[in-house]
């Protein structure tokens, strides 16, 4: 007589809210570890141990999930902008999250997802604004131009940052210090 093969292990049942959060962080850990384009909806939910057909019941496919991923990312980046210190940047290039962020976020993009609807309550957006008239003592009026510059300058360094020799802090801190210098001129002779 054979032996009877063990029963698989059946997974304890979880609510949508902690199986969504577990395939976020899944998706999240995976986009560290490889390529974008090797992550596949089973390498996640086998991480996450959930069961793969909840990505697409829950998210609807594994690009909306990465966007997911990056809209989770992105109010991390926003709520570490509100406490920086002032004088201190409010963005920090270097952060791991902070290049994932982009790098996910140009992936999705140039796979002809439509990103555009991403920023739809423009977050890090506003708290640069914000930071910058209540800290930096902008006028409103140019605030948020700075801003868009301030988080243009965050997506280059980002992306390209070993494409123009900047392989640290040592190198993207003169950059910073231009950026300060140049927020401090904004503040005292602003445009007319």
């Amino acid at each position: 007589m054979a032996a009877a093969t063990p029963p698989k292990k059946r997974r304890s049942p979880i609510t949508r809210a902690e199986g969504e959060r577990r395939l976020i962080e899944a998706a999240y850990q995976l986009t560290q570890d490889r390529p974008i384009s090797e992550v596949g909806v089973r390498d996640i939910a086998t991480l996450a141990d959930v069961n793969a057909g909840f990505v697409h019941t829950w998210f609807g496919s594994k690009n909306d999930l990465f966007i997911a991923v990056v809209k989770q990312q992105i109010a991390e980046l926003a709520a570490d902008a509100v406490r920086a210190a002032p004088g201190t940047a409010a963005l920090n290039f270097e952060d791991p999250k902070m290049v994932s962020t982009i790098r996910l976020l140009l992936w999705l993009h140039l796979e002809g997802v439509p990103i555009q609807n991403l920023f739809y309550n423009k977050i890090i957006l506003d708290t640069l604004t914000k930071r910058f008239i209540e800290i930096e003592n902008l006028d409103p009026k140019i605030a948020r131009e700075a801003a868009t510059i301030a988080i243009s300058m965050g997506l280059a360094i980002g992306s390209f940052a070993p494409m123009l020799e900047m392989t640290g802090v040592t190198d993207i801190q003169p950059v910073m210090d231009l950026w300060r210098h140049i927020l401090s001129l904004l503040a005292k002779y602003p445009p007319q």
